[in-house]
């Protein structure tokens, strides 16, 4: 039996979610460009579709993970990232090990911090809060797969396996075959770090956006200098997420792959933990690998 309301239900709430992020990007540049007796009308409207892409968000969240947690395996993302064998705690992890994941978590954060911000600054919401919306509709588009003009936009996490493989023998047979297991999760990764380390380096991820929202609103509006105090806790916040992350991968790669240093050769985590030390250290610091 395929499964494909609950699928269907997701890619909907995709689309729900980019649509409505643009025309909150929309909404609340009128809010800051508009007259002035159409601002709180573009603004109450502005929140009232973030609010909505919020929803969306969580809705596409929940259906992946129940996709995920039931085995079902008529999905791509399902039997690429899970299997039956793995307990709860890693049926977690398949969640975001893939890249779809990835970004779907990315875009939980910003909107859990969009929604912090528009209860607490009200001062800056409309130009900080069409910067967010702009960013959150770019990221959805990378997870809404759909063709346009023979123009693919993103990759959705909702794709049944016989589409994404209608090549091969088995669906040419029978195409509603479903798998009775998955690939499971890739070995080295069936780790409890993995459960926690992602989605404190995708919150790092997320903050940036926060100071960098006021920094473009700042420029925007003509308040050069004022931008700084608001953002300067976020931008705090985001350095001292980040620097957890780094640290708990550093931990995880030393555990884990035992490659008898932190990370020895991978040329990326190095330059990530190179970068994090020059920008939090003084530079007459001396640091070592």
């Amino acid at each position: 039996m395929i499964h494909t309301f609950v699928g269907n239900l997701g890619q909907l709430s995709v689309i729900i979610a980019f649509v409505s992020a643009l025309v909150a990007a929309f909404s609340f540049y009128k809010s800051v460009v508009g007259d002035d007796l159409q601002k709180t009308g573009w603004q109450s409207y502005a929140k009232g579709a973030f609010y909505i892409h919020s929803a969306a968000v969580l809705s596409v969240v929940i259906c992946l993970y129940y996709i995920v947690y039931n085995h079902y395996f008529e999905y791509h993302y399902a039997w690429s990232h899970s299997s039956r064998q793995l307990p709860v705690y890693y049926m977690i992890s398949c969640f975001w090990e893939g890249q779809e994941g990835s970004f779907l978590l990315w875009i939980f954060w910003n909107v859990v911090l969009g929604i912090v911000i528009l209860n607490t600054n009200r001062v800056w919401t409309g130009s900080v809060m069409t910067i967010f919306a702009v960013v959150q509709g770019f990221l959805t588009s990378m997870i809404l797969g759909v063709v346009i003009f023979n123009v693919k936009i993103g990759s959705t996490p909702f794709i049944l396996l016989r589409d994404a493989m209608m090549d091969a023998p088995v669906f040419q047979m029978n195409p509603d075959f479903v798998p009775e297991d998955g690939n499971g999760l890739n070995a080295l990764l069936q780790n409890y770090w993995m459960v926690i380390h992602p989605p404190t380096l995708f919150l790092g991820f997320a903050t940036t956006l926060v100071p960098f929202a006021y920094c473009i609103a700042g420029l925007w509006t003509g308040r050069i200098k004022e931008w700084i105090r608001p953002a300067l806790p976020w931008a705090l916040f985001s350095a001292m997420v980040l620097g957890v992350g780094i640290l708990m991968g550093a931990y995880w790669a030393y555990e884990t792959l035992n490659f008898g240093g932190y990370w020895n050769w991978d040329p990326v985590e190095n330059a990530v933990s190179v970068s994090y030390t020059h920008l939090t250290l003084p530079t007459n610091t001396v640091t070592c690998r």
